[in-house]
C-alpha cells in the first residue's frame, strides 16, 4: 500500500503460500480497489475460512469426491475425547493450511500413539484434524493445478501431476513425479463441480491420493504451486496466464495445457532419497535420465540456484 498506490494500471499479486494468501484475503477489502488479488466473490476472509480441511473436506464430499474419514480435536479441553470410531492408522494434521507445518503431520498406528502425538501438538495447535490414513502397494499423490479466470470464471487445469516420490517420504513435497494430459484417477467433472462451487478465482493446487482402487480428496491449496514451474519449461507458464487474463489480456490463443506427458525433478531434493537409501544410485540415475524438466538447474540462469547454494 506504500510502494504501489499511484499505479496506471492496476498491480497483480500472486501469492505463493497459504500465509500470503490468509494476509491478502484478511484484508481484501482494503486491497481490492487497488490491486488485482485472487479471491472469493471479493468477499473478504472467504478463502481463510476454506483454508479449515474440515471445511473443504464437507465441500468436496457434497460434490461427489471421496474424502477419507476425519475427525476435528480440539487439544485445548482437559478432556481431548478421542473418538473410538477413529479409524487406524491415522494421520494428525493442523486444521487449517495456514497454520502448521508439514513438519507437524504425524502417523499413527494405533490409540497410543495419538494420544502422545497430540499431547506433543498442544503446545502449538488450538485444534487438529485426524484423518484414516489412506494408504496400499498403489498408493500415490496427485495433484490438479491450474487457475479460475478473474474475467469469465473459466477452469484452466494444464496438467495433472502423478507423483513418485516425495521428500521426505511421509508429509513431504514433490521430488520427483509425471505430468500427464490425463488421468484415470481423476473425475473432472467433479473438481469443476467443487471449483464453480467455491467461487474461487486465482490460482489452485488440488491434493488426491489414490490408493486401492480409489481416489480420496486432500486439500486445495489457494496459491501457486511449486510443481507448476515444471510446466514453464515446455511453455505453459500458469501464473503468466492469470496474470495476463485479469489485466485483460485474451489469452484464448495462447497454450494453455501441456500436449505431451513427461517426467520432472526437484533434483537437489530427489537425491537425498540416495543419501537416505530409500532407492539405489542405478534407479536413481535412470529416473534422472528420463526427467524432461529440472526444477533447481536452469542452465540459462544459474544464479538462483548459485544464491541458494551460498545461503545454505
Amino acid at each position: 500500500m506504500n510502494n504501489f498506490i499511484n499505479e496506471e494500471r492496476k498491480p497483480v499479486i500472486i501469492p505463493t503460500s497459504d500465509f500470503t494468501m490468509k494476509v491478502i484475503d484478511s484484508n481484501l477489502n482494503t486491497l481490492k480497489t487497488k490491486y488485482i488479488v485472487p479471491n472469493v466473490n471479493g468477499i473478504e476472509g472467504r478463502v481463510t475460512q476454506l483454508m479449515n480441511k474440515q471445511v473443504m473436506n464437507e465441500l468436496a464430499f457434497e460434490c461427489g469426491l471421496t474424502v477419507p474419514k476425519s475427525w476435528e480435536i480440539t487439544l485445548h479441553n482437559e478432556d481431548l475425547s478421542i473418538s473410538d470410531e477413529i479409524i487406524y492408522p491415522c494421520i494428525v494434521k493442523p486444521l487449517s493450511s495456514v497454520e502448521g507445518k508439514k513438519t507437524d503431520i504425524v502417523i499413527c498406528q494405533n490409540r497410543l500413539e495419538l494420544e502422545s502425538s497430540l499431547l506433543k501438538l498442544k503446545e502449538d495447535y488450538y485444534r487438529v484434524l485426524v484423518q484414516e490414513y489412506i494408504n496400499g502397494k498403489d498408493a500415490k499423490m496427485i495433484e490438479i493445478i491450474g487457475f479460475v479466470t478473474i474475467n469469465n470464471n473459466e477452469i484452466i487445469a494444464p496438467a495433472i501431476i502423478e507423483k513418485v516420490r516425495e521428500y521426505p517420504l511421509t508429509g513431504g513435497s514433490t521430488s520427483y513425479a509425471m505430468a500427464v494430459k490425463d488421468s484415470d484417477y481423476i473425475d473432472k467433472g467433479k473438481i469443476i463441480n467443487l471449483m464453480e462451487r467455491i467461487q474461487f478465482n486465482g490460482i489452485f493446487d488440488i491434493e488426491f491420493k489414490y490408493a486401492n482402487g480409489k481416489t480420496y480428496f486432500i486439500e486445495i491449496n489457494f496459491r501457486n504451486g511449486a510443481p507448476g514451474y515444471a510446466l514453464s519449461k515446455i511453455g505453459v507458464n500458469i501464473p503468466y496466464l492469470w496474470y495476463l487474463e485479469a489485466t485483460g489480456t485474451n489469452i484464448d490463443n495462447m497454450k494453455k495445457k501441456i500436449d505431451k506427458d513427461f517426467h520432472f525433478m526437484m533434483e537437489a531434493r530427489d537425491l537425498r532419497h540416495v543419501f537416505n537409501g530409500d532407492i539405489k544410485l542405478t534407479t536413481w540415475i535412470k529416473d534422472l535420465i528420463k526427467t524432461k524438466a529440472f526444477l533447481f538447474i536452469n542452465f540459462r540462469d544459474m544464479r538462483p540456484l548459485i544464491s541458494r547454494l551460498f545461503k545454505r
